[in-house]
């Protein structure tokens, strides 16, 4: 039953989604990147308004609560970093399973993954790492107007190398 309600209010989301152009268009674009589905990408347009009021990507990281703080208390008390948990709940929810399977399917994600994981050999700061990644990569594709590239550092890297 709860499988046949979930398959039901996906059909819904795609169904709204091909009604409004505007919007099809940018779940279009935000589902060009590996392991982000159309309710993921509804998910994160809808919690954002579109990204209607965030001017840069640094804002977007705030409000999603992705931002990294320190615990610390003058010269006495230093703690680690990491990521507030100030912002929307929601939007980090939406990008957990996607990052996952980011991780599973791009090999730029995994780089990343592997790099944090190696680095701090926590798994989930590897994971948030991803998270994080891909909204921003949602934002600046729908900014951009673009379709995802996943050699656009590699030729971006090349034509520095040329000139």
């Amino acid at each position: 039953l709860l499988s046949k309600q979930v398959k039901e209010i996906e059909k819904q989301v795609r169904d709204s989604v091909a009604k409004d152009a505007v919007l099809k268009e940018k779940v279009k674009k935000a589902c060009s990147i590996k392991g982000v589905g159309t309710v993921t990408a509804v998910a994160v347009i809808a919690e954002t308004n579109g990204f209607a009021l965030f001017r840069n990507k640094a804002q977007l990281v705030s409000y999603a609560g992705y931002d990294v703080v320190e615990r610390q208390s003058g010269t006495s008390i230093l703690g680690k970093t990491k990521i507030s948990k100030k912002g929307n709940s929601f939007i980090r929810a939406a990008m957990h399973f996607p990052a996952l399977t980011a991780v599973r399917h791009d090999p730029n994600m995994k780089a990343l993954y592997d790099r944090v994981f190696e680095r701090t050999r926590i798994k989930m700061k590897g994971a948030v790492a991803v998270q994080r990644k891909l909204l921003v990569l949602i934002y600046t594709l729908v900014k951009k107007d673009e379709m995802y590239d996943p050699d656009f550092q590699t030729q971006q890297s090349l034509e520095e190398a040329l000139v």
